[in-house]
């Protein structure tokens, strides 16, 4: 939760940075594109770290550098310092997670693995509901800083809980950090792993891009930018509420069938947003809705990870599929600022948005296949 608080702060602060620093919202891309850059390098190390140090002192040491490191980001005052913040932050942001949903998933029956994952990693759609209702109240008060401060100091707290509860947790065999890419792609793991990558690269696109641009589309849609973090607030609870739905039929349908579902539901919201000239008042509910068709796909391809791989590839199955998500959400927002700067309207972009989602349905369905010859 501490870690979708605080990736998803930047999003909502970012029109009223905009404002206060005289600039274009679209010049705030290389802080949206910092952040997942370090994300992605936080991803990509977790598994060798985790292989080398264990579970316990990666969680601790990423959540306590996430903490640092957003404490920090209050004394940014233009976009190359806020950028550097952020990527520096987002590395830590990027090892908590595939360490939280392994050690999860690795104290759980096999068939609820994929429940205990999304379980895990909705705390980030919980963190950016939490953010997006506190948002507005906190800076209407304290100012844009107070974000940080809060979302800074809260996960601090949770360092000596994860030395203590995680003190027995561990992974793969000390000193194979190195091998373990490799082996994601053998003993038949290959296609599973490519499928598993494209699927992420391909969420990623679209839910980074909406999550940071939203706020932006909407407030050129006429909405003020103070009510940004509303906006932010109803997709991430979208995705809070579906993956609550993924929760309850992942141990039932399977992870790639009830994604599938997930990513129609997306496709319609979209669809319905970019072909209906509806008052802005009517918009949140389709917003609410394309949050819970793309926040539940990033979430679900942890719960493809995890079935996918063994014990001792678990961390960094899930922490290289993340990456390559995170490649997509590095692309998804850039692709999204020169929309915005080309002048496009709103309607155009989320159009456009429904490509990559039907791309990965598609995915999803060579996916389902392959399991249910495989079964």
């Amino acid at each position: 939760m501490f870690d979708g608080f605080d990736i998803n702060a930047i999003t909502f602060t970012a029109p009223v940075l905009a404002r206060e620093w005289g600039i274009a919202p679209a010049q705030m891309a290389p802080v949206f594109l910092a952040t997942s850059a370090g994300a992605v390098l936080g991803y990509i190390a977790c598994g060798a770290l985790v292989a080398r140090w264990g579970q316990r002192m990666v969680a601790a040491t990423s959540v306590l550098l996430f903490s640092l490191g957003t404490l920090a980001t209050i004394t940014a005052t233009d976009v190359f310092t806020m950028s550097l913040l952020r990527f520096v932050t987002s590395i830590g942001l990027g090892g908590a997670l595939p360490v939280a949903v392994a050690t999860a998933a690795g104290v759980m029956p096999e068939r609820h693995r994929g429940t205990a994952a999304i379980l895990v990693a909705t705390g980030l759609s919980a963190g950016g509901v939490v953010g997006g209702v506190l948002g507005a109240p906190l800076m209407a008060h304290f100012g844009w800083t107070a974000i940080f401060i809060v979302g800074g100091l809260l996960p601090l707290l949770l360092v000596p809980a994860i030395l203590l509860v995680l003190r027995n947790a561990e992974s793969a065999p000390k000193g194979e950090g190195g091998k373990l890419v490799r082996e994601l792609f053998r003993h038949g793991l290959a296609a599973r792993t490519i499928l598993l990558w494209l699927f992420s690269f391909l969420v990623f696109i679209d839910a980074y891009a909406l999550l940071y641009w939203i706020p932006s589309l909407l407030s050129g849609m006429g909405m003020p930018s103070e009510l940004a973090p509303t906006s932010t607030a109803v997709f991430s609870m979208g995705g809070l509420v579906g993956n609550i739905a993924l929760t309850l039929l992942i141990s039932r349908l399977g992870a790639p069938l009830t994604l599938m579902v997930a990513t129609i539901v997306g496709l319609v919201s979209m669809a319905a947003f970019g072909l209906l000239h509806a008052p802005l008042d009517l918009m949140m509910p389709l917003v609410f809705g394309i949050g819970a068709g793309s926040i539940p796909c990033c979430v679900g391809q942890s719960a493809l990870a995890v079935a996918f791989y063994p014990d001792r590839l678990r961390a960094a199955g899930i922490g290289w599929a993340a990456a390559v998500g995170r490649i997509g959400s590095i692309l998804g927002p850039a692709v999204g600022g020169a929309a915005l700067s080309l002048q496009l309207a709103p309607q155009q972009i989320i159009l456009a948005a429904t490509v990559p989602v039907f791309c990965a349905f598609l995915v999803l369905v060579v996916l389902a296949g392959r399991e249910r010859r495989r079964a």
